[in-house]
């Protein structure tokens, strides 16, 4: 059994949430925080990065559902497209005799 889907909005607002308690900490405020101040301060790091997740995969939900909803090959073929032309950029990018290349 799977757990309930948790819309992405209301994941975004626990996590901001979740940032601004742990900002309070780091100002001082009485919250009983009991991790050192680098291990707290790493993990305000994590949560705001969440955030920014969070708010790409919001942003980009309908085309994510879109590809996901795609048979298994045909999103092994898009993969394997994107992989092969990233390739050919990369390798037309380092070719000799290009300009600046030796």
């Amino acid at each position: 059994m799977t757990a309930p889907a948790i819309p992405l909005v209301q994941q975004i607002e626990e996590v901001r949430f979740a940032v601004v308690r742990q900002q309070s900490l780091l100002k001082g405020v009485e919250l009983r925080e009991r991790r050192p101040q680098a291990i707290a301060e790493h993990g305000l790091r994590k949560l705001e990065m969440a955030v920014r997740t969070l708010e790409t995969l919001a942003v980009n939900a309908d085309e994510i559902r879109a590809f996901l909803k795609l048979p298994a090959e045909a999103r092994k073929a898009v993969m394997s497209w994107g992989e092969t032309i990233a390739e050919s950029q990369i390798l037309a990018a380092t070719a000799p005799g290009e300009e600046g290349q030796p």
